[in-house]
């Protein structure tokens, strides 16, 4: 399994499994999410995306999970709802 190196699974553990007809599969374990703190909120309006605001504040939509990092109560399945507050955490 080749993971780039910019992502967030890079330093998570692997672990192997045997399927049902009998191949094995390499997983990845749980992501430990760190604490993270902001640096300002934002208020989201109702045609924001976790991805939209992502590229406005990082330039990257493919960091969207850093604000659901900052909110781990957040699905980032979830709509967002428009005039709640995001945190806002740093592009590190």
């Amino acid at each position: 399994m080749s993971i780039d190196r910019t992502s967030r699974y890079v330093r998570t553990e692997r672990t192997s499994v045997i399927l049902g007809d009998g191949d094995m599969a390499e997983l990845l374990t749980l992501r430990e999410i760190p604490p993270t703190g902001g640096v300002f909120y934002a208020t989201p309006d109702s045609t924001d995306r976790l991805d939209l605001l992502a590229h406005r504040y990082y330039h990257d939509p493919m960091k969207f999970w850093r604000i659901c990092d900052a909110a781990p109560e957040m699905d980032p399945f979830d709509v967002m709802a428009a005039g709640e507050p995001l945190l806002i955490p740093p592009n590190k």
